[in-house]
């Protein structure tokens, strides 16, 4: 995880990346091989978390392509 871009229950958890459910967060993708057209390497792109992070003790997210 490189950061948090949106937090869906405010600005002001999106400014302290606060990571909670719905959360758009920027991961890096190096390790899954994807590149631009030109053949550069794609390093980062963005998920939604899809639990309860501060339930579960992890991160689930999906990532938007």
């Amino acid at each position: 995880m490189i950061g948090v871009n949106k937090n869906s229950n405010g600005p002001m958890y999106t400014g302290l990346g606060v990571v909670t459910k719905g959360t758009i967060i920027e991961v890096n993708a190096s390790e899954l091989g994807l590149v631009t057209p030109a053949g550069k390497v794609v390093w980062g792109k963005y998920a939604q978390v899809t639990n309860n992070p501060e339930n579960d003790g992890c991160i689930n997210a999906v990532l938007l392509v």
